[in-house]
């Protein structure tokens, strides 16, 4: 098992490219144990929000940039045509650079990137699809014909792309649903972009800042819920860091149950779990009904 005082570290170095699952165990003495795995007593997933980045501003991209837009998903667009800025939102962060000198800075700063291949007239989606194949993400998908893709995965081995690699692009992209317009099109891909992230249907997602934050902090009380259940507010992998009874960071959901557990963060020198009754007849005599789960942890 790896020691709390460095497992957000180590998830901090994961969460970039893939989701990771943290366990909690309790020994004979009631202390609670964190590590990365999934055989615990208590487990949750985390994930970091998707950024989606397109490669190439035609109308595939102007319709799919909206649609992950209102899913909540940060968008870039690469292309090598500076008029297609205007047809994107705002939101929407624009680089206009080479296709075959790829801004490798800029976007080696996008944690947790979706990668989507369609380069005006398909002239340089090998460029791109080598890029995205030497970065570790969890999506790549690339439009085009048969022939084309065989084209393509064929420059990919000759540079030394392993077949392994290869098979998992998604190409052609989208998923099946007889699509035929550049909107038709855009919904199959954002519909396979969705199942890919919410494979794990209870993943929290968090921001990268509150996992740096978790990294490096010292003298204070990780408090993070492992279960819940009713009407309460709080959800799994909400995460409340308690410095003193009135300097806080994050959230478990506010309320009572958050005042609560502040107070309890407070006579935290350990690591353990604590499970609270929301019923009128609990400690905290709340409406809601269930129980929460809580992992208090305090960090020296």
């Amino acid at each position: 098992m790896s020691e709390y005082t460095n497992i957000y570290e180590e998830i901090e170095k994961k969460l970039a490219y893939e989701q990771v699952t943290i366990s909690v165990s309790i020994d004979a003495d009631g202390n609670a144990h964190e590590y990365i795995g999934q055989d615990g007593e208590f487990t949750s997933t985390f994930t970091y929000p998707v950024h989606l980045v397109l490669f190439g501003g035609g109308h595939i991209a102007q319709s799919l940039a909206p649609l992950a837009l209102h899913c909540g998903l940060a968008v870039t667009v690469i292309d090598d045509r500076v008029e297609t800025e205007s047809c994107f939102p705002p939101s929407v962060e624009f680089i206009h650079a080479s296709f075959e000198k790829l801004p490798v800075q800029r976007l080696s700063r996008i944690v947790n990137p979706y990668f989507c291949i369609f380069t005006h007239g398909h002239s340089h989606d090998s460029e791109c699809l080598y890029y995205c194949l030497k970065r570790k993400s969890s999506y790549i998908g690339m439009i085009g014909s048969k022939n084309k893709i065989k084209y393509c995965f064929e420059q990919m081995k000759e540079k030394g792309i392993s077949e392994k690699k290869l098979s998992k692009v998604h190409s052609p992209i989208g998923l099946a649903i007889n699509a035929v317009t550049p909107q038709e099109i855009a919904v199959s891909i954002m519909a396979e972009i969705i199942s890919v992230y919410r494979k794990e249907k209870n993943a929290c997602i968090v921001s990268p800042s509150l996992i740096k934050t978790l990294a490096s902090e010292r003298n204070c009380v990780i408090c993070r819920v492992l279960k819940a259940s009713g009407s309460t507010p709080a959800r799994e992998g909400q995460i409340l860091i308690v410095y003193s009874p009135s300097l806080t960071c994050g959230t478990i959901g506010g309320g009572a149950l958050e005042e609560e557990a502040r107070k309890e963060a407070t006579r935290c020198t350990g690591s353990y779990v604590k499970t609270y009754d929301l019923s009128r007849n609990g400690e905290l005599g709340m409406t809601c009904g269930g129980e929460v789960t809580v992992l208090f942890s305090y960090r020296a």
